[in-house]
């Protein structure tokens, strides 16, 4: 069985958890590698979510650290929330 493609929702979903795991900030460099995802699809991804409020792009000595935001934060919870009504409906995401 062939894997199927994640969704890009699921992508940010899961950038998101491994923020706020790793303590709520992260190099993109980590972040790109923990997610399974080219540095460059990565940035692209970073540089609509940062337009939306969701993340911070932080300079540290030349490397580039992700940091989630309280609006990120929100939509995290939402999409947890909406993951747990999907699977009470016994649906799969």
């Amino acid at each position: 069985m062939v894997p199927r493609k994640r969704t890009r929702l699921e992508i940010v979903e899961a950038i998101l958890e491994y923020l706020v795991n790793s303590g709520g900030e992260a190099p993109a460099t980590r972040v790109a590698t923990a997610n399974g995802l080219a540095y460059d699809r990565l940035m692209s991804l970073v540089e609509d979510l940062q337009g939306k409020g969701i993340l911070l792009v932080n300079s540290v000595e030349g490397r580039k650290i992700l940091v989630v935001t309280s609006r990120g934060l929100e939509l995290l919870s939402e999409l947890r929330r909406l993951r747990r009504v999907i699977r009470d409906f016994g649906l799969d995401f």
